[in-house]
């Protein structure tokens, strides 16, 4: 997201300050609260024009306090998963682009390299903002497989039973962000998303998709993933327009970026002795090797 918002305003002629709520990393309540009180104390001090507010924890605890207030900056956000109106979105004040995964385009991908072979999956992601939405979008879509389970366990030896408990009933599993899920029960720390994956990698022989930027590189062998730096790239081009003059807030339709980002990990390919036919390998733009 960063490199995106970078790319458009290192050259705009404006002035440009960031601070990191960094909620992935920890995501206690407690600092779910300070991040977002700070965020506010910041925007107080500094007085902005305009804030580029990225994913949901920074609409649920900071900008949605902003929404339609008097002397407050313009909003921009991006990379929410959940319906705007959750926030209270759009106001007078606010508008954005949507994070909506690419989860049909990413099982068309994976039957592509597994064709007849793919009827039923699971879906796993972590416990957040960020992927609550995600389990609710999937229902609403006509997918080409069988959903038997779509589940987000908390700790590692959950997500180690999940896994057990239907690695022999589905055919695949499809991974959203899981940068929450806890070494154990109380614990602080978070286990590494490859860790993770790398246990469903160990323990099955099972193809993996996946619907996050970092998918692969993580450890999955397939993606059509959303790009961030796009998420990021286009708030800063409104951001922009706005500060510019060259449209309203009313002008600008909230809607999700539309470029995907064809990811294939031929490592973990090879391990599972998967052959990835040519004309998939020749459309992806990421390769894991």
């Amino acid at each position: 997201m960063q490199k995106g918002i970078d790319s458009v305003l290192d050259n705009s002629g404006f002035m440009v300050k960031h601070f990191y709520m960094d909620t992935k990393r920890d995501n206690s309540p407690e600092w779910l609260d300070i991040s977002g009180k700070l965020a506010l104390e910041i925007v107080a001090l500094w007085k902005p024009d305009l804030v580029i507010a990225m994913d949901d924890n920074a609409q649920k605890y900071f900008s949605r306090f902003l929404a339609n207030k008097k002397d407050a900056p313009l909003v921009v956000f991006s990379g929410v998963n959940a319906s705007p109106a959750k926030y209270g979105f759009p106001a007078t004040n606010v508008t954005g682009v949507l994070e909506r995964p690419n989860v049909l385009e990413s099982i068309e991908l994976l039957i592509k390299i597994y064709p007849g072979k793919i009827k039923k999956m699971l879906f796993l992601s972590d416990k957040s903002s960020t992927t609550d939405p995600f389990h609710d979008y999937i229902k609403t879509l006509k997918l080409p497989v069988e959903i038997v389970a779509s589940k987000q366990p908390l700790t590692f030896d959950e997500w180690k039973q999940t896994v057990d408990t239907y690695k022999d009933k589905v055919d695949a599993i499809g991974l959203y962000v899981s940068r929450t899920v806890k070494r154990e029960a109380g614990s602080a720390e978070n286990v590494p998303e490859e860790e993770l994956i790398g246990y469903i990698n160990s323990t099955t022989a099972l193809p993996t998709v996946g619907f996050f930027d970092s998918a692969t590189e993580a450890g999955v062998l397939c993606a059509v993933s959303v790009s961030m730096e796009e998420q990021g790239r286009q708030a800063a081009l409104i951001a922009v327009d706005l500060l510019r003059k060259n449209k309203k807030i009313e002008d600008i339709e909230i809607i999700p970026t539309k470029k995907g980002r064809i990811q294939l990990n031929l490592k973990v390919a090879e391990e599972k002795g998967i052959i990835i036919p040519y004309n998939v390998m020749a459309r992806a733009k990421f390769l894991v090797r």
